[in-house]
């Protein structure tokens, strides 16, 4: 499955953190007793079971229980989903904006079109960071503008 509905990470990451227990042998009530009851059985549950979302301080406290870092235990996650993080964009749409901050954008969609590459493509996150550079917007800016200008909708 592909997807990068964070909804789906959350599920991911609460599965990952049931195995990290379970491979280990340890029950919920155990590991919250060897805890000192810090991290309590309930909230155990609800980080695995996804009924609630995990704050950053918690994903910290999970990988400190199972001593694997925050970043290896989202890697996981990612792989279990085949998380994506490319956006589609529209080159044909991005070519013809009219938004200032886009024209650098822009310009590189048509040298593209005009070379012969498709309409439609996906960027990667490095593309972004170029793009974003190159038009001297912050990737969360330029990745707002492109959804909303050049989108590709399947």
């Amino acid at each position: 499955m592909t997807t990068t509905d964070t909804g789906g990470l959350a599920h991911a990451v609460d599965t990952e953190l049931q195995q990290q227990r379970e491979d280990r042998g340890w029950s919920r009530a155990a590991l919250a007793a060897w805890c000192n009851n810090q991290v309590k059985a309930r909230t155990l549950i609800t980080w695995e079971k996804a009924t609630r979302s995990m704050s950053l301080r918690q994903l910290g406290d999970a990988s400190r229980l199972y001593l694997i870092r925050p970043s290896e235990l989202l890697a996981r996650a990612e792989r279990r989903i085949g998380w994506n993080p490319e956006l589609a964009v529209d080159f044909t749409a991005l070519a013809a904006t009219q938004i200032d901050a886009l024209r650098p954008a822009a310009r590189w969609a048509q040298q593209r079109l005009y070379t012969g590459e498709p309409s439609f493509r996906a960027l990667n996150p490095d593309d972004l960071a170029s793009f974003a550079d190159r038009s001297r917007l912050s990737i969360a800016h330029l990745t707002i503008l492109l959804s909303t200008e050049a989108p590709v909708h399947p």
